[in-house]
């Protein structure tokens, strides 16, 4: 007698029905579901913190990725529950099904975390190690994993619900010391959990590799306003990591501007449009920056901290060096360089792919001597947005630091004139992380900014994502915040 016919909806309904009318089925869903989290807020702190996680991203894209992180991992509990019943009645199962609870989780996990920062996890997936590699900023692998995990609930619901007749072939089979493949109508059907396993992780690979206008903005702009600077911080210390009369450094622009818009990784109307469009027009100096090049002195202010972000992003981006073509970027990319943040997120070019522009020139041409300073200092110095060091720079911020050591390096200065710079460039930059930081030293050493040395204030213990979480945390913890001040400036141009 033929077998009755039963649609999915109903052998899943029976499958879950037969699961969890058990209270231990509920148990072990539970305590695996909070691992499961407990795992993803872990890999979320390795590269960012919950506050920059926040603040950094939209509002959309952080609770997605909280819906969706708290949905997989209460389906990869239900998943494992189910299959702790098949294995407790000695039934038989794919262990394709097991490959894929175990894949959903491992991508699942892979793209947890902040948008605009390195994810944990994608290296060993070789995913470029930023989640901006992913349109939907890993979102979409989430959803992936989480269709995949209901395929594989399914496919212990044909076991736990009883409906469903088990085949008696294998499609790989041990016999006499041998392998034996049995490939006809009755083992067919096997496959089918292997053939979406393979469409799952062809897919995911194939994610980073679409056209980049079909990206999803992920990203706050933000800036920190001055009502929300005068409700965390002192104007005397403030004062101090921002100095109303700027930075100067002892380098000039010379002639980088004509260059690089000679070269086609600026395009002007491109980068006027953009300023006009945030509300901050170009100056005529900052025009003349651009187009006829300055012999005046490089100095940051407030007013021009933004300007000078995307002036030597693209400066970075295309000077030529080892750095780009010999360190993290290219270890750490795996044949992906062109999406980190600070390559595939550069749209300002002529051409439109930023990569064509990758180390192309040497605009500002350095010396063995020259280029091993600015890997020395670079390596040194650190970000909170990333957590990588400026000699990774995966991020706009990093790139656009390089780039100011490798022209200070050109014109000469010393190693301390370059950790100087970078002391106040990244305040400028991070003025939030900045201020927290001068608060610390001042409570703790009884320092101030001015005195604290650039390399022990750069450092990755101390202005990295995970120092920048320390130095928070002890002030919460000695009273001096009651709560983080807000974090200004996203990895986006």
């Amino acid at each position: 007698m033929a077998q009755k016919k039963y649609t999915w909806f109903f052998v899943l309904g029976i499958g879950l029905k037969n699961t969890f009318i058990k209270a231990y089925s509920w148990a072990l869903t539970i305590f695996i579901a909070l691992n499961v989290l407990l795992l993803y807020y872990f890999l979320l702190i390795q590269k960012t913190t919950w506050v920059a996680f926040w603040q950094s991203n939209t509002a959309f894209y952080s609770w997605s990725q909280i819906v969706l992180s708290i949905v997989n991992a209460l389906l990869i509990g239900a998943s494992i529950a189910m299959l702790f019943e098949v294995i407790k009645e000695k039934k038989k199962t794919s262990k394709t099904s097991y490959l894929q609870t175990f894949a959903s989780l491992l991508f699942s996990a892979a793209a947890t975390g902040c948008s605009v920062c390195s994810a944990f996890l994608l290296p060993l997936l070789g995913i470029a190690a930023s989640l901006t590699a992913l349109p939907f900023g890993g979102l979409e692998v989430k959803l992936l994993s989480a269709l995949l995990l209901i395929y594989t609930i399914y496919e212990y619901a044909k076991i736990t619900s009883g409906l469903c007749k088990m085949p008696k072939e294998k499609v790989i089979s041990f016999e006499k010391s041998q392998i034996e493949f049995k490939i006809n109508k009755e083992t067919l059907p096997q496959l089918l959990p292997l053939v979406f396993l393979i469409i799952f992780i062809a897919i995911v690979y194939t994610l980073p590799r679409l056209p980049k206008t079909w990206r999803l903005q992920t990203q706050r702009k933000i800036m920190p306003t001055t009502t929300d600077i005068k409700q965390t911080q002192s104007a005397g210390i403030f004062a101090q990591i921002n100095p109303p009369e700027g930075y100067e450094m002892k380098t000039k622009y010379n002639y980088i501007g004509p260059q690089m818009l000679e070269m086609g990784v600026i395009d002007l109307e491109k980068f006027k449009q953009t300023y006009e469009k945030s509300g901050q027009p170009l100056t005529a100096e900052q025009l003349n920056i651009l187009t006829k090049g300055s012999n005046k002195k490089i100095r940051i202010t407030s007013d021009n901290s933004y300007f000078l972000l995307n002036f030597f992003w693209a400066f970075g981006l295309a000077n030529k060096t080892k750095i780009l073509e010999e360190g993290d970027m290219v270890k750490y990319g795996e044949g992906q360089v062109g999406n980190f943040a600070s390559t595939g997120g550069w749209s300002l070019t002529k051409s439109g792919d930023s990569m064509e522009y990758y180390s192309k020139r040497a605009i500002v041409p350095l010396t063995k001597e020259q280029e091993d300073l600015v890997n020395k200092v670079a390596s040194g110095v650190y970000r909170p947005c990333c957590g990588n060091s400026t000699a990774f720079p995966d991020c706009n911020h990093g790139m656009a630091l390089l780039g100011i050591f490798e022209v200070m390096a050109s014109q000469g200065a010393t190693e301390s004139e370059m950790f100087q710079a970078g002391k106040y460039i990244n305040s400028y930059w991070f003025p939030s992380t900045a201020f927290d930081t001068a608060l610390y030293f001042k409570n703790k050493d009884g320092v101030e900014f001015k005195n604290i040395d650039p390399k022990v204030y750069l450092s990755k213990d101390i202005f990295s994502a995970f120092g920048a979480q320390t130095v928070k945390k002890w002030l919460i913890d000695k009273g001096i915040q009651e709560k983080p001040p807000a974090q200004g400036g996203g990895c986006g141009v």
